[in-house]
């Protein structure tokens, strides 16, 4: 069996981890971290902040099984666009006309 570039072999504890850190106005956030290495190298990270320390872990275990998924890997460290892509889909869409202002500024 041949194992691909993107293989992740599946590991019995998760592959990121949960801090938890008080903000500036006196609340608590949780911030869900996934981090791959390979051959020592980080090759994969992303993070999440979200309010409650359960909508933390749910999003880390979702995001872990995407990435575990054949080909995951790959789609996870594709740029999903660039922001002239995302200025042409907003003109395109839109169902008003775009006054003056809006069109110098897009």
């Amino acid at each position: 069996m041949r194992i691909g570039a993107d293989f992740i072999p599946i590991i019995a504890r998760t592959l990121g981890s949960i801090i938890e850190r008080k903000r500036a106005d006196g609340t608590t956030g949780y911030t869900a971290q996934i981090m791959i290495k390979k051959t020592g190298r980080l090759i994969h990270s992303e993070a999440q902040t979200f309010d409650r320390r359960q909508a933390a872990t749910a999003w880390m275990e979702k995001r872990e099984r995407v990435i575990r998924a054949p080909g995951g890997l790959d789609k996870a460290r594709r740029r999903s666009g660039t922001l002239s892509d995302a200025i042409d889909k907003y003109v395109t869409t839109t169902l008003k006309e775009i006054g003056r202002t809006k069109a110098q500024v897009l």
